[in-house]
């Protein structure tokens, strides 16, 4: 009976643990045309733009994330000519400082106490990542999906880009209307 009151104290423990911290999904703001046939497309190919990653190894990165995700949804890279869709990104980088704010009450002898305010600050990387998809006969937009994301880890922003890759391609066909 003891065994089972700890394990049920635990069990709440871990409970309010978990619900004191949210989960939060990046925003994806997503257009696509209400009225296209998505079915219809079966191969893409790359049309330039001037805004891609400064890094160009993680230009490449980001083109193979890419390829990798519209593969998964089953779009083939054209090998001659241009496919039925033409891809293009947008990406841009930020590095800034993040402030978390802090509070300490201590309790002096006597019934007194004080209040102590700091703000411990990091450097955080911000992305902005944008996928475009258009018709490749008359370069008409089809669909778009953007995100931002942080890294407060350079070490993982390579990671924090191939994730926001995959959540832009999963909205990928758009949901029929």
């Amino acid at each position: 009976m003891r065994r089972l009151v700890l394990a049920l104290a635990a069990t709440g423990f871990v409970a309010s643990s978990l619900g004191a911290q949210q989960f939060k999904m990046p925003r994806v703001d997503l257009d696509y045309d209400k009225d296209e046939n998505f079915a219809l497309f079966k191969t893409y190919s790359w049309k330039d733009t001037e805004v891609v990653a400064t890094d160009p190894g993680m230009h490449a990165r980001i083109v193979w994330y890419v390829e990798r995700e519209l593969e998964k949804k089953g779009l083939k890279k054209s090998k001659d000519g241009p496919g039925d869709l033409l891809v293009r990104y947008y990406a841009k980088k930020q590095e800034g400082l993040k402030g978390t704010p802090t509070q300490e009450q201590t309790t002096l002898p006597g019934g007194s106490g004080q209040l102590t305010t700091g703000v411990d600050f990091q450097k955080v990387l911000e992305g902005t990542i944008l996928i475009e998809l258009q018709r490749s006969r008359d370069n008409g937009p089809v669909w778009r999906a953007a995100t931002e994301y942080k890294s407060v880890d350079k070490q993982r922003i390579d990671a924090e880009t191939a994730s926001a890759v995959k959540l832009l391609i999963s909205k990928y066909p758009p949901p029929k209307s």
